[in-house]
């Protein structure tokens, strides 16, 4: 019962787990008391309300005890924590002292060391006073001695200067070379270069040339088209107006134009050996006709070029000849001659003329008719194979110009080498590294003469140039 009023009695912050025990059988003592004096219906209600208060009560007593156990743990955490801390502030300044001390220490010992290595040498400058004193001779091999090393030590440094400095000149040399060398080079290469540009400007003059003249050449070509067209047209004309002119005529049926064509050729041709008959022109004359009708005939025609080449006075009068026409039926060579030789000259013209108005008819009757009549021998050329044969020429011009570069580069390189020949160049020094030989010359060759024009199409990629491809893939 002490126990019970001593734990009733407690702060509440106090209790523990023992003591609500007590409280508990307290109140057990004072349950049974009323049960004995009224029963136990009168505490059924309430006994397990006080039973659950009482568990309740032990819960928070428990824990309470445990919080105030984990405070004292962790007051006492603080507390060592707050020792360690004090104790290291104190390691540390333990340490400060201690290495202050060291360093007081230090500065002694040292201060210590050199007095007494000043103490030293003050101990030998004395004992070598004193020896001084007494043997004067051996100061003077002292000194000597001192002279002799320090002129040794001299001549020493001297020495390895003059090593260094050799070295240097020996380099400064080696990068002379290299440098001479890399200029003519340079220089041999700025030569190539030099005459590869004056090569290149050569073919760009002759290449302009070329275009130029090609350019003369198309004009020349289109004016005598536009002469060609025009003489066409006027023959057409003419052939137009021959047909209306024969077909106002009344001819046989039983004739056929062919027919008709030849006994009219028959009876020009009869017309033509009587005025022969009747004109014997001298041999000389007829030596000049001839010879005048022929070149008419090689020039085609061109009348500049037959003035050019026989005279202004000796070039004969413009003709057309037909394919059918006689080359003995020419005009009278001399234009000075009397009134006969001229009306027979202008009888024989327009027999001509008629002859081919009548050949062109024929022509084109024979056309529908048969071709016996035609003359194969008679050259034709039409403006394609002139086209042809010029561009022929122009290939065969820039072969010759490829060729007569390649022989002045080869005389050019056969030159060099010559010059080479007769001045060698000096033979390095031993420490001189071997030097990278120059380009081929029949590299530059490839690279600057042949291959450009195959790629410009001014060569034709033939199976010659294998061996070529060959050297390239090779180098």
């Amino acid at each position: 019962m002490d126990n019970c009023g001593k734990a009733l009695e407690k702060n509440p912050a106090d209790l523990t787990v023992m003591d609500v025990y007590d409280i508990a059988a307290v109140m057990g003592q004072e349950f049974e008391r009323i049960i004995d004096q009224y029963g136990c219906e009168s505490l059924t209600r309430i006994m397990p309300k006080v039973v659950r208060v009482l568990e309740i009560l032990e819960v928070l007593v428990g824990r309470n005890n445990l919080s105030a156990e984990t405070e004292e743990l962790r007051m006492e955490l603080e507390r060592l924590r707050l020792e360690r801390r004090d104790r290291l502030e104190r390691e540390k300044r333990h340490q400060k002292e201690l290495e202050l001390v060291e360093d007081v220490w230090r500065g002694e010992s040292q201060e210590l060391l050199s007095q007494i290595a000043e103490l030293q040498a003050q101990n030998k400058s004395l004992s070598s006073s004193l020896a001084l004193r007494d043997n004067p001779s051996d100061q003077d091999k002292m000194q000597q001695d001192g002279v002799s090393e320090k002129e040794t030590q001299a001549v020493r440094k001297l020495k390895e200067v003059v090593e260094q400095q050799r070295n240097e000149i020996h380099a400064r040399e080696h990068e002379l070379t290299l440098k001479s060398e890399d200029l003519e080079a340079l220089q041999l290469q700025q030569h190539r270069l030099m005459r590869m540009n004056q090569e290149l400007r050569h073919r760009v003059g002759l290449v302009e040339s070329q275009g130029k003249a090609v350019i003369q050449q198309r004009a020349q070509l289109e004016l005598e088209l536009g002469q060609l067209r025009q003489e066409l047209a006027r023959l057409t004309e003419d052939h137009q107006q021959q047909l209306e002119g024969t077909s106002l005529l009344s001819t046989p049926r039983s004739t056929t134009p062919c027919t008709r064509t030849r006994r009219n050729k028959a009876q020009r041709q009869s017309t033509v050996e009587k005025a022969k008959k009747q004109q014997q022109p001298s041999p000389k004359a007829a030596g000049a006709c001839s010879e005048e009708a022929s070149l008419w005939v090689e020039c085609g025609m061109d009348q500049d070029f037959l003035s050019r080449c026989c005279g202004p006075a000796e070039s004969p009068a413009p003709l057309s000849v037909s394919n059918n026409a006689d080359p003995s039926a020419s005009p009278v060579c001399n234009p000075h001659s009397n009134t006969e030789d001229e009306e027979l000259s202008n009888l024989l013209l327009e027999a001509l003329q008629d002859e081919e108005q009548e050949g062109e008819v024929e022509q084109a009757v024979e056309g529908r008719c048969s071709a016996e009549w035609r003359e194969p021998s008679q050259p034709r050329f039409t403006l394609d194979d002139l086209q042809e044969v010029l561009q022929e020429r122009n290939e065969l011009k820039a072969q010759v110009f490829m060729l007569q570069e390649e022989l002045a580069y080869y005389k050019s390189e056969e030159q060099e080498e010559a010059l080479a020949a007769i001045n060698p160049l000096p033979s390095p020094p031993p420490c001189r590294p071997p030097v990278e030989q120059p380009e081929s010359g029949i590299k530059r060759l490839i690279f600057t003469a042949v291959m450009p024009m195959v790629a410009a199409g001014l060569i034709s990629d033939d199976p010659t140039l294998l061996p070529i491809r060959r050297l390239i893939s090779f180098v």
